[in-house]
C-alpha cells in the first residue's frame, strides 16, 4: 500500500511539474500596464521590463518625471507579482510554496 501511494505522489508530483511549464510559458505572454502622469510601463509575468513610454511634455520637470517612471513600475511590478501568485495558488492549491514565486 505504501508503495501505491508512493506512485501516485510520483504521479502528482510529474502533473504538477508539467502544469508548473505551462503557467511559466504563460507569464511569459501575460503583461501588466500601469502609467503615472505622462509614463507608461508594460512588465511581463517573468517580471521583465517590456515596454516604457514617456509622453514627450513630462521630460521638462526632470524630478516629476523620475517620480512618474518609479511609480509606474512599481505599480506594473506589483500587478505581474500578484498575476503570477493567482496563478501558482491555482497550482499549489493554496499552499505558499518558497521559491514557487
Amino acid at each position: 500500500m505504501i508503495f501505491g501511494d508512493m506512485g501516485n505522489m510520483m504521479k502528482m508530483a510529474r502533473e504538477m511539474q508539467g502544469k508548473l511549464k505551462d503557467i511559466k510559458n504563460e507569464l511569459k505572454n501575460d503583461m501588466f500596464e500601469a502609467s503615472a502622469g505622462g509614463v507608461k510601463a508594460v512588465i511581463n509575468g517573468e517580471m521583465e521590463l517590456k515596454d516604457l513610454k514617456i509622453d514627450p511634455s513630462e521630460t521638462t520637470n526632470h524630478g516629476r518625471l523620475e517620480k512618474n517612471v518609479k511609480e509606474a513600475v512599481g505599480r506594473a511590478l506589483k500587478d505581474a507579482k500578484d498575476g503570477a501568485a493567482r496563478k501558482m495558488k491555482g497550482l499549489t492549491g493554496g499552499l505558499n510554496l518558497p521559491g514557487m514565486f
